[in-house]
């Protein structure tokens, strides 16, 4: 086992009658980040369109969908509720209440591996700096019914999710350093309650 997740032990889960793509979900939306004046080796083609992306075949993983920071950019608060956000929507906003965070900012960039056997990608990240206003958003959600399914808390947003290509991967990564490292986004004041829109 080359990392601790929740994946590994899908006999657990199953044996418990749950399903870990269903878990519930909790963000906070962000501002877009957009590549679109970004042109590629040939300095002809937007780099947007050589970009290999992955967009997964199963539906019941419907946000493994291409480069989606322009679309659906977000900060998780906390991932694998037992049920939908919006069935604990009254606990989330008792919970939050008197918390606020209007911003977050880009530490650097990195990946995660796909953690679907059946499923190879990578997806692209940006790590963001955890601030105690943002570390605190997380603890409070911590207080109602989940399964962590990943050790610790490792706020980000999702910038793409790619097909498995170590060279794609790594020269992606370091374009994003190089332009969005220290961005400030800004937060949605809205709670983002998961879920297919």
């Amino acid at each position: 086992m080359t990392e601790l997740k929740a994946h590994n032990f899908q006999e657990v889960y199953q044996a418990l009658g749950l399903n870990l793509n269903t878990l519930g979900c909790i963000m906070l939306d962000l501002e877009p980040i957009k590549i679109d004046g970004w042109l590629g080796q040939d300095g002809i083609t937007p780099y947007s369109y050589t970009l290999p992306t992955h967009v997964s075949p199963n539906k019941e993983r419907f946000w493994i969908n291409g480069y989606v920071a322009d679309r659906t950019p977000h900060v998780t608060l906390l991932y694998g509720l037992l049920q939908t956000g919006k069935n604990y929507q009254w606990h989330i906003q008792h919970i939050l209440l008197g918390w606020k965070l209007d911003s977050v900012e880009i530490d650097h960039f990195g990946y995660f591996q796909s953690p679907y056997q059946d499923e190879e990608y990578y997806c692209i990240v940006g790590h963001l700096k955890i601030t105690p206003e943002l570390q605190e958003g997380h603890d409070r959600l911590c207080m109602l019914p989940h399964i962590k399914t990943f050790p610790g808390y490792k706020a980000h947003v999702t910038i793409a999710y790619i097909k498995k290509d170590d060279q794609w991967r790594d020269a992606f990564i370091e374009d994003l350093n190089r332009e969005f490292v220290g961005k400030q986004l800004k937060v949605s004041p809205t709670i983002n309650y998961g879920g297919k829109n």
